[in-house]
């Protein structure tokens, strides 16, 4: 590819030394056809990636095109109508629009939307920027050209500005860069438009304005190097692979919340040139350029907001989650661990008795054999139903502790009330008459374990859970269907 690119040049600057009576139209040719071959392959890459803005490369492709139209115009203007003129109004206005694809693609480009509106209100400042360019060109410029050499120098100090900031902007988001797609996106943009600003203001200040004015001269070579370049680079490079783009999370974030504002920047930056020849378009430039960001800074609040309320209610939700039993709906086994640590702090510091019930269903691998699991996670739904009725106060927990075994804690509760708690909740179950054809009494029955203890120093929570454990052990060993408190 570098081999072909040499060539081109090569060829360009032979054709007009060996052809002086038709050099004008022959460096036509290979003016023309360099961006031709960068806007194809700028189209290529797009058809690779998705031809969607979003991907950029069909902006670029964008700006190929219109640059390729300026030098067409350029050709009608020496070869059809002769004028010969530096700077064709026509010609100078689509060499200064080629740049609105590429502020559009820097702007937007890899930036997050979160509305429909905020792509509409950078679209509306791509076309207002668009239109002061034509507006300002045209204060300096006619369709047949300029009539002073300080009109022509102000039009090149404007191809300039133009380039300089449309190279940085480039550049900023090439380094910002934290995706395969955008590195090799924005590195390849970054090259063009580097080399672009550095030969379009050797060839306008010392060949148009000094050495060569006219078409067809070896000086056209150079016009050539930066969309060969590009075609090198677009065509040939390797997209990096993700564990190697590691750009400073400060510098991604900053990027890509302040990219929007470079659309907004240009679009103030010409209206503030355009003051001096139409004050009113000037100050509506400005308005539309504050007004534009402003509303879109706006927009992007309001969404961050909306995505902030949304995170904290899935995070509320999540927290839920993790501390809910998914079958029963009360509480699991973690939420259980936390409460009762919680609850044996307290107990601790106010020396008053808590109590804790374990709870098990009588004879339920009985049940899920002869009825089915489905019939068996239904039950467990039903006790933890029954049980819930008997936790009155809102310090009380019922969790489920695994399997068919359920647990009950009693803050500031002595064993007499816990006892009296684990008699009701045997009475309520027996009372529901759950149908079980494998169980003695022919229904649903559960087995209770009560301990009940005044913390004391170097005594931990999980003795009462041993305690209760060997009291549920007890009553299941007397015959189920009862309660026995630990001793």
């Amino acid at each position: 590819m570098l081999l072909l690119a040499i060539g081109f040049m090569l060829l360009h600057a032979l054709c007009v030394l060996l052809l002086p009576a038709h050099a004008i139209a022959a460096s036509y040719v290979f003016l023309l056809a360099a961006p031709l071959l960068a806007f194809a392959c700028a189209l290529r890459r797009g058809l690779m990636v998705g031809l969607h803005h979003s991907h950029g490369w069909s902006l670029i492709a964008l700006s190929m095109l219109l640059w390729t139209a300026g030098m067409f115009t350029s050709l009608c203007q020496d070869l059809v109508f002769r004028n010969l003129n530096v700077a064709p109004g026509a010609t100078m206005l689509l060499y200064t629009l080629y740049g609105v694809p590429i502020s559009y693609a820097v702007a937007t480009v890899g930036v997050d939307y979160r509305s429909g509106l905020q792509r509409g209100i950078d679209a509306i400042l791509a076309v207002s920027l668009g239109y002061l360019y034509f507006v300002l060109m045209f204060s300096w410029t006619t369709l047949q050209g300029v009539s002073s050499r300080e009109s022509a120098e102000m039009i090149a100090l404007m191809f300039d500005l133009e380039n300089a900031f449309l190279a940085a902007m480039t550049t900023i988001r090439f380094f910002a860069a934290n995706t395969p797609r955008l590195r090799h996106l924005f590195g390849a943009l970054s090259v063009f438009t580097l080399l672009y600003g550095l030969v379009a203001a050797y060839y306008n200040h010392h060949v148009a304005l000094d050495v060569a004015p006219d078409i067809g001269t070896v000086y056209d070579v150079v016009v050539d190097v930066p969309f060969l370049v590009f075609i090198i680079v677009a065509w040939r490079i390797r997209q990096p692979r993700a564990h190697t783009l590691n750009p400073p999370d400060a510098l991604v974030r900053f990027v890509r919340l302040g990219s929007p504002l470079l659309l907004a920047l240009s679009v103030l930056t010409v209206a503030l040139l355009v003051v001096r020849q139409r004050f009113a378009l000037g100050v509506a430039g400005v308005v539309a350029a504050a007004l534009g960001y402003g509303l879109r800074s706006i927009l992007s609040q309001v969404s961050q907001v909306e995505a902030a309320d949304r995170l904290r209610n899935d995070q509320t939700l999540l927290a839920e989650l993790a501390l809910h039993d998914g079958l029963t709906g009360i509480s699991n086994r973690r939420a259980f661990e936390e409460a009762i640590e919680r609850e044996w702090r307290l107990a601790s510091r106010t020396q008053q008795a808590m109590s804790l019930l374990l709870i098990d269903v009588d004879m339920f691998k009985q049940y899920n054999d002869r009825y089915g699991h489905l019939a068996g996670d239904a039950c467990l739904r039903d006790v933890a139903a029954i049980l819930t009725q008997a936790v009155q106060r809102p310090s009380d927990l019922l969790a489920r502790y695994g399997g068919e075994e359920f647990v009950l804690i009693l803050p500031a509760t002595p064993l007499a009330g816990a006892t009296d708690v684990a008699e009701r909740l045997c009475d309520l179950v027996r009372q529901q008459n759950l149908h079980h054809d494998d169980s003695p009494v022919g229904h649903v029955t559960i087995s209770i374990g009560v301990a009940s203890i005044v913390p004391a120093q170097g005594v931990l929570s999980d003795e009462l859970v041993a305690a209760a454990d060997r009291a549920l052990y007890e009553a299941k060993r007397k015959g189920r269907n009862r309660f026995e408190a630990a001793t």
